[in-house]
């Protein structure tokens, strides 16, 4: 099973140091959250995972090594998306196209490609309409699945997700473990946090926290002292626990309601 490796990460820009010692290890098979307070590094970090920049110390990511010299394989196993992403086609069908077209392949298994997408999110309608017609939610959906659709083994999103309505998240989400794609999710909308296994929280050049979702989440004084909110049933069900009316966290209404009518 691969993985991707962060060690002793430095890096600097424009004589600003970024980051000074960051160390993480994601498994294959666990989804990540980044988070950071502003000018913290999350879109550079991202942008190191895309071989974009030379950098001191390790960055592996299924046995790649993250830099300019390995743009080809490097992009085999990673796929990073940023807003300024540009879209490289003027129709829905011909930008999904674009990336199995680069590849070579075959037209037979690009339709069978398009057909399961279309399937999967019902976006029969928007299929031959311009990119630029479209409403922002289909216009960052079209733009992930123009990366996704060729099945790369992490997905790493630049705060995309908080223009996705929860219907299209969620349809995301499912698709991308269907496909066994690792999503690596930067995000300023704590909430989105809990779509994921871990979180790496940067600060000030190094990793403050990071962990599994839920242990991160807990440490609630220092995630407030950097400036985060925690998610708000994540928020509520601790203020209840003070006050021993549960003895767990609980992601959302149903199950928080459920306990306390117990």
């Amino acid at each position: 099973m691969g993985n991707l490796r962060i060690k002793n990460l430095q890096f600097s820009f424009e004589d600003k140091q970024v980051f000074q010692d960051v160390n993480f290890t994601l498994r294959k098979d666990k989804t990540l959250s980044i988070i950071g307070t502003p000018g913290s590094g999350k879109t550079t970090l991202l942008k190191l995972l895309n071989g974009e920049f030379n950098y001191d110390g390790e960055i592996v990511i299924n046995g790649v090594d993250a830099c300019l010299e390995n743009q080809n394989a490097l992009h085999r196993v990673i796929a990073c998306v940023f807003l300024d992403s540009p879209f490289l086609t003027d129709l829905v069908k011909d930008e999904l196209r674009f990336s199995l077209e680069n590849i070579n392949m075959n037209p037979k298994d690009i339709q069978i490609k398009l057909d399961e997408i279309n399937t999967f999110f019902g976006i029969n309608k928007i299929l031959n309409k311009k990119i630029d017609s479209l409403n922002k939610n289909d216009q960052i959906l079209v733009k992930i699945l123009s990366y996704a659709i060729y099945n790369p083994s992490y997905l790493a999103l630049d705060d995309l997700l908080i223009y996705l309505d929860n219907r299209t998240k969620i349809l995301l989400l499912n698709y991308l473990n269907s496909k066994n794609i690792t999503l690596i999710n930067v995000t300023s909308d704590m909430e989105d946090v809990l779509y994921t296994d871990y979180i790496l929280c940067l600060y000030d050049g190094i990793n403050a926290i990071d962990g599994k979702t839920l242990d991160v989440l807990q440490n609630e004084k220092i995630l407030k002292r950097l400036g985060f909110d925690l998610p708000f049933y994540v928020d509520l069900s601790l203020q209840c626990k003070s006050y021993e009316l549960i003895n767990k966290i609980y992601l959302n209404k149903e199950s928080m309601v459920n306990s306390l009518w117990k």
